[in-house]
């Protein structure tokens, strides 16, 4: 973008018009117009570049190159820089997000766009401050995280990259930081509001699909790997499809609509349906193994005045590391290859992180390591969920209980996870279907009750599909049911309340 890289005073917003060497500027003798010098093309402008290049920190100065090797005429793209770095107190923690022009290929129905570029969530730095140092015992380990973002957005109608897709990738980098879990292709996030932030936006792109970048490949740092992740819009029925099936899948449908972005994944905000033969809702089995949400549980009671609702439940320490190695043993699979249709994850709104496969095979990640004395069985249980977790219950029982398979809802250091009784290793049992260690609670879902609840839950997929078209051949999307709205199997001891998302669990 050498028409973007022009020289001036930088712009309000944060966006500076130098690139990644902003961090040596102040080493720099400044032009009156306030621009590092070594963007000149004397000789002593290319002698203070040199030196800059020694100066710029050795894992940010790989990932400049790399993207150097693709923009070659653009050396100074427009960049946002955080005004308080991250590992100096500050909030947001991406270093810089580049902005380069694309010309697109109009001919395959890409798009000219913008092209945005996150710098923070690998190791720039190398000497501790944010990440700590790779493990010495993998052959290729990662940088940081070992991932960056970037974000593709359909620039039709504008001279200059706008800057709420950098404030986006900064809303998911610090998502990472939190939780510590990373994003991987064939993920979705479900963001429900429009993505550019405003408030009654029309546009039906209010959610993500995660894929790797077409122009970027993982590249080689002296601190580790590092991955180029996408960003790419979807619709509420593309999200919906990505849950029910593949990510993978629905990303391909994307690409190979003319009116949605082209290969590349282009982002167009304006778009008003989505990607040709995508259908939300599928028959059969779904991959999706979970995701965190609000929520609490108590014991059950003939009537709420009989029991009243107690704090959250706690974990011992001892207890909290079991679950996090339990949970981490399946999360490390993610970092293995996952190319195939299975490998998916969900990270919901930033509250509904990612937990999938985070109990990829219960008989041998629990088989053994809980002890009798250490679990606490209950006559019947009372689970209260918010809507946004709700509205995954009618895959949690048709796609995955019926199947033979389980479900979990994660919420902080506390868990519920939905087994069928096919699963073994689990600390439940017919006789005894409700079991709670620390504050994981495991609920057997025998058949019977499976199949009752399935007919009980089946309109609480309408709590997520609002935003989007609907699935049924009429067009016509379903009401969401009133809100809150408790569900009671009283043969089995068990109810689930459904809360509005905004009222606290």
């Amino acid at each position: 973008m050498s028409g973007a890289s022009g020289t001036g005073a930088p712009p309000p917003g944060g966006v500076v018009r130098n690139s990644a060497l902003s961090f040596v500027a102040s080493a720099q003798p400044l032009q009156p117009s306030g621009v590092p010098t070594g963007n000149s093309e004397d000789g002593t402008g290319r002698e203070e570049m040199v030196h800059a290049d020694r100066l710029m920190p050795a894992g940010l100065k790989a990932l400049c190159d790399a993207c150097s090797r693709v923009y070659v005429d653009q050396p100074n793209p427009l960049q946002v820089t955080t005004r308080l770095k991250y590992w100096l107190g500050g909030h947001d923690p991406l270093d810089y997000i580049s902005m380069y022009w694309n010309p697109g290929k109009p001919e395959e129905h890409i798009p000219p766009h913008w092209h945005y570029i996150s710098f923070g969530l690998s190791d720039l730095h190398g000497d501790g401050r944010v990440h700590p140092p790779p493990d010495a015992t993998l052959d290729a380990p990662p940088s940081g995280f070992g991932i960056e973002l970037t974000f593709r957005l359909c620039a039709e109608g504008t001279t200059q990259p706008p800057l709420w897709p950098a404030a986006l990738l900064q809303a998911l980098a610090r998502y990472v930081f939190t939780t510590g879990n990373k994003f991987c292709p064939g993920d979705h996030i479900s963001w429900h509001r429009s993505l550019d932030g405003r408030t009654g936006a029309e546009s039906r792109v209010r959610h993500l699909l995660v894929a790797q970048d077409p122009q970027l490949l993982v590249q080689d740092t002296p601190h580790g790997t590092v991955n180029f992740l996408q960003m790419v819009g979807c619709t509420g029925r593309e999200l919906r499809a990505a849950q029910r099936g593949s990510g993978f899948d629905v990303l391909k449908l994307i690409g190979e609509d003319a009116k949605c972005g082209g290969w590349w994944l282009v982002t167009r905000m304006e778009r008003r349906r989505s990607a040709r033969g995508v259908r939300g809702a599928r028959a059969g089995g779904a991959t999706l193994a979970g995701v965190s949400c609000a929520l609490r549980w108590r014991p059950w009671a003939e009537s709420q005045e009989q029991s009243p609702a107690p704090s959250p439940s706690t974990l011992t320490p001892g207890v909290e590391q079991q679950i996090k190695d339990t949970l981490q043993r399946g999360l490390s699979t993610l970092s293995t290859d996952r190319t195939g249709p299975e490998g998916h994850m969900s990270t919901d709104s930033f509250e509904m992180s990612s937990i999938e496969r985070a109990l990829p095979n219960i008989q041998t990640s629990v088989q053994g390591t809980w002890r009798e004395d250490c679990v606490e069985y209950l006559d019947g249980v009372h689970i209260m969920i918010n809507a946004e977790g709700a509205s995954l219950l009618p895959l949690a029982v048709d796609g995955r209980v019926l199947q033979g398979s389980h479900f979990t809802w994660r919420c902080g250091g506390a868990a519920v996870t939905l087994l069928p009784p096919a699963v073994t290793g689990a600390f439940v049992s017919p006789l005894r279907p409700y079991a709670v260690k620390g504050a994981w609670l495991q609920v057997l879902v025998p058949k019977e009750l499976a199949l009752e609840m399935s007919c009980s839950v089946s309109s609480l997929e309408a709590l997520a599909g609002a935003d989007s078209e609907s699935d049924s051949d009429s067009g016509e999307s379903p009401a969401p049911p009133p809100l809150p709205l408790t569900l009671a199997w009283p043969r089995h001891r068990l109810k689930i309340t459904i809360l509005p998302d905004e009222h606290t669990l």
